[in-house]
């Protein structure tokens, strides 16, 4: 097939069925809204060909040249696309559904809103990609490189993130939910409003980052190196934060509800504003933090480290005590009268009798 004869038949609505395209240059060429179903683009070049609105039916692109090629709103169904070149390519709104794009080059992409839904992307680079929101679900993402990428609304979901190269990136509105980026390397980076709902973050370490308002409920982050962190407003609800390292971390106005903090290290961070309710702090580290207006009520800090932290009005009402070390308790709020007359109020109200009032005849 010639490539005038292929350009007739996509313009003349025809499907390109089991045809093998092998071997043809189609650089520069119109196929635009064409429709191919198990054919072979098998090393075919087609550098700044126009195939926006095509849709590719189990087709194969081992090797492909698509560099600078429009790709917008094109649909790929279980593609074989690994090592392809899409360098510079146009993908906006483009969908990748099952497709095989391990070791594939789309670097300084313009991808737009582009969706990879249960894709191979192993060894495949996305360096310096453009994009308003990219959507990974349920890929493989072993080695993929984002080095120096701006992922905006970019959304993660359930993939395992270990080795993927992350330098030098820039996070806005991110989300990470049920990802395993444990023993990752992020430090320095900006995570802005990110969410890291039930996220792994074993181990991580994110040295320096700036995590503004970010959400990580849930997430498992023993052993973390949150050290000179800008965390203002997150919200840590029911962490697992067991020996993190937060020192000189500021963590102003944070939740802490609920969270397992055992023997992190808080020392010279900033805590102003922030609430531990029912936070299980033993043997914590809060040595020259700031907590003043912090609440730590009904947590457990027994043999916490409170020496030289600023407290004024820090409160510790119904807090486990017990071998906490607080040299100068001036600054505390231990129980509040307000909060022990309205707890005895619903509790007498739980176990008054019920009473009834029967309405007489008239």
């Amino acid at each position: 097939m010639t490539p005038t004869r292929l350009q007739a038949m996509v313009k003349g609505g025809q499907e390109i069925r089991e045809r093998s395209l092998r071997g043809l240059d189609l650089r520069g060429l119109d196929l635009s809204g064409g429709l191919f179903a198990h054919s072979d683009f098998t090393g075919v070049e087609l550098e700044g060909a126009n195939l926006e609105g095509s849709v590719f039916d189990e087709c194969r692109f081992e090797g492909a040249a698509l560099g600078s090629a429009n790709l917008a709103d094109c649909v790929f169904n279980a593609c074989e696309a690994a090592d392809a070149g899409l360098d510079d390519a146009v993908l906006r709104d483009v969908t990748f559904h099952r497709c095989d794009l391990s070791g594939a080059s789309m670097q300084r992409v313009d991808a737009g809103v582009a969706s990879f839904d249960h894709c191979a992307l192993d060894g495949a680079s996305l360096r310096g990609a453009v994009s308003e929101s990219l959507i990974f679900y349920g890929c493989t993402l072993e080695r993929t490189d984002f080095t120096g990428t701006a992922l905006p609304k970019a959304t993660f979901y359930q993939a395992d993130l270990r080795t993927a190269v992350f330098a030098g990136c820039d996070f806005d509105k991110a989300i990470f939910t049920e990802c395993d980026l444990s023993g990752q390397v992020l430090r320095g980076l900006r995570f802005e409003s990110c969410q890291f709902t039930d996220a792994d973050l074993r181990h991580c370490d994110f040295e320096g980052a700036s995590l503004a308002r970010c959400n990580f409920k849930g997430a498992l982050m023993e052993g973390a190196n949150l050290r000179r962190v800008q965390a203002q407003q997150c919200l840590f609800p029911f962490v697992q934060f067991a020996g993190a390292a937060c020192t000189a971390g500021v963590f102003t106005q944070s939740i802490w509800i609920d969270a397992k903090l055992e023997k992190a290290d808080f020392s010279s961070a900033d805590l102003e504003q922030c609430i531990f309710h029912r936070a299980r702090c033993g043997e914590a580290r809060f040595t020259q933090a700031r907590l003043t207006y912090a609440d730590f009520s009904y947590a457990d800090l027994h043999d916490a480290d409170f020496h030289g932290a600023t407290l004024m009005r820090t409160k510790v009402h119904r807090a486990l005590l017990e071998g906490t070390r607080i040299p100068d308790r001036g600054g505390l709020l231990a129980n509040e009268p307000e909060l022990f007359a309205a707890e005895e109020f619903s509790a007498r109200r739980r176990f008054e009798p019920l009473t009834t009032t029967k309405r007489g005849s008239s």
